[in-house]
């Protein structure tokens, strides 16, 4: 790539009324470049064809690797979110700019004030933070500290990782999941204001806690005890225990419990699989501790999803739901 400026802008008529994520992502213009104090990292810039338009949100994802956000001219990184978790910024167009590396695996949506206004009250802690009246022009985060993705976040990344983004059937699916990954953040962010004990753990030993967390994930199928699992991250039990729910907002096991349940309703929607089969992947001795299991937590057995009752179901539920409203209003 040259030191030169590329731009990369969707072709068409720019439509002031962008009703959607995906038309708003469409519109905006994307300028590239190395970035000069590091060549091995390309400094990314947002711009819009609205010149009312002066701040986009991003809602960003750091899968591999890290991302780093500043102004554009500035040496300084104001902002960083490394792997393994996510942020939503308030980012100055024009005036901000990303840095991130050709291994990184990241995955920004962006989503437009409106977006903001019409998904959150404007009491809301979130939307007063969102829009707090910063005069630095830096990008500005949800949260101080970055948030961490969860199995459950993690699960509507791989959906939304496998769509072209091209058909209308998965502008439409951009649109549902971009909703429900903001839900989630906001709900972490919830979370964080009640339960802040996260900022008080070392940098060791959150680095300890992702260790744990990425071995937990490796052996999904294998059990493992807490102990075996503190000694090998290099800590014990009870700082285990401990460490782990204020990092990621879960027990050991709770969270463990939460990435099988998300990737084998993932294989079993994507996957020409059979519930044993999942059950026995997911390290299960019997296929009824798995099906019980799943029916906990989604409420709804596996094999609804592989004899495709559970769309029926779901109508059926809705269908009922819609006629006790209408018996309702006719009282």
């Amino acid at each position: 790539m040259t030191q030169s400026e590329e731009i990369v802008t969707q072709e068409g008529v720019f439509n002031g009324n962008l009703e959607s994520v995906f038309l708003y992502n469409q519109n905006m213009e994307v300028s590239y470049r190395n970035y000069i104090n590091d060549r091995t990292k390309l400094e990314i810039r947002l711009s819009h064809p609205d010149a009312s338009r002066y701040v986009t949100f991003q809602m960003i994802f750091v899968l591999q690797g890290a991302v780093r956000l500043s102004k554009s001219g500035a040496i300084e990184t104001y902002s960083q979110i490394d792997q393994y978790q996510h942020n939503i910024y308030r980012t100055a167009l024009k005036s901000s700019k990303m840095l991130v590396g050709a291994d990184d695996d990241i995955i920004c949506i962006n989503i437009s004030p409106e977006f903001i206004d019409r998904f959150l009250p404007s009491d809301h802690a979130a939307y007063q933070r969102l829009w707090f009246d910063d005069q630095s022009g830096a990008p500005f985060p949800l949260s101080e500290a970055n948030m961490q993705i969860s199995p459950e976040i993690a699960a509507v990344l791989q959906r939304l990782g496998n769509s072209s983004q091209s058909a209308f059937s998965d502008q439409l699916l951009l649109e549902s999941k971009a909703i429900e990954l903001f839900a989630l953040q906001i709900s972490q962010f919830e979370q964080l204001q009640t339960h802040n004990a996260g900022a008080k753990i070392k940098k060791l030993e959150v680095e300890r806690m992702y260790q744990a967390r990425e071995i937990l994930i490796a052996q999904t199928g294998n059990q493992l005890s807490l102990r075996a699992l503190a000694h090998l991250v290099g800590t014990n039990e009870f700082n285990l225990k401990r460490d782990f729910k204020a990092v990621f907002g879960k027990t050991v096991y709770a969270y463990l419990n939460q990435h099988k349940m998300e990737q084998a309703k993932s294989m079993l929607i994507e996957e020409d699989i059979t519930v044993a089969e999942t059950s026995k992947k997911m390290g299960y001795k019997h296929a009824t501790h798995f099906t019980n299991a799943f029916k906990k937590y989604f409420g709804f057995l596996p094999n609804k999803i592989k004899t495709g009752k559970f769309s029926m179901l779901l109508f059926c539920e809705d269908f009922t739901a819609i006629l006790e409203n209408l018996n309702f209003l006719a009282i």
